[in-house]
C-alpha cells in the first residue's frame, strides 16, 4: 500500500542516485551530482550549478564547460574538488589532476577521467529553485578505451554508490541504430 507524504521533499529523497562528475570550465573543477543527459540528438547534457557557486559565475562568462567522468578509484580526488572553492586556489594542483586543453572548448578537461564531454552552452534554465540548469550541447567526446560504465560512481544524499548491475536490455549499438 503506498502511503501520501505531507512533506514534499519526500518524493526527491526516493529518487535514485545520480552520476557523479567533475564540471571543468577555465581551469576549475567542481563536483556535482546534479547532472543528466538531456537529447540524443543533438547530444546534449545539463548540469545544475548553484548561483553561488563559482563555476555557475565561469559558466555564465564562458559559456562551455566539460563533464569528465571520474571513477570509483578516485573517491579522494572528488572529496579534495568536493570540499574547497576554485577561488581559493588550483584543484588540479590540489588533487593531483592533470589539466589537459579540449579540443572545441577553451576550458580544461582531466585527463586522468576516463570519459570527457565538451559541451558548448545552448541554453540556461532560470527556474526559481535551488540550481540553476545548463544545457550543453557535446562538441567533443574522449573515451579511454578500458572504460567500463561499471567503474562510474552514484551520489544522493551523502552516499557514493557503485554503478550496479544490468539487468536486461539493448545495446548501444541498437540504442542508436534502430
Amino acid at each position: 500500500m503506498k502511503v501520501i507524504h505531507d512533506n514534499l521533499h519526500d518524493g526527491i529523497v526516493a529518487l535514485p542516485s545520480f552520476p557523479v562528475v567533475f564540471v571543468t570550465v577555465g581551469n576549475n573543477i567542481m563536483v556535482v551530482g546534479a547532472f543528466h543527459f538531456y537529447s540524443f540528438n543533438p547530444p546534449s547534457v545539463m548540469v545544475g550549478i548553484k548561483p553561488e557557486k563559482y563555476t555557475y559565475e565561469l559558466i555564465n562568462s564562458k559559456k562551455e564547460f566539460a563533464i569528465n567522468i571520474p571513477t570509483k578509484k578516485q573517491l579522494d580526488k572528488i572529496h579534495i574538488c568536493g570540499t574547497i572553492s576554485g577561488r581559493d586556489g588550483n584543484k588540479y594542483i590540489k588533487a593531483n589532476l592533470t589539466p589537459q586543453r579540449g579540443n572545441k572548448i577553451d576550458s580544461y578537461i582531466i585527463e586522468e577521467c576516463p570519459v570527457n564531454l565538451e559541451c558548448k552552452v545552448v541554453h540556461r534554465i532560470d527556474y526559481t529553485g535551488s540550481h540553476k540548469w545548463f544545457i550543453g550541447e557535446i562538441k567533443e567526446v574522449h573515451i579511454d578505451e578500458n572504460y567500463a560504465r561499471d567503474d562510474a560512481l552514484m551520489f544522493w544524499l551523502g552516499q557514493f554508490r557503485n554503478v550496479g548491475e544490468k539487468i536486461e536490455g539493448i545495446s548501444n549499438d541498437e540504442l542508436f541504430n534502430s
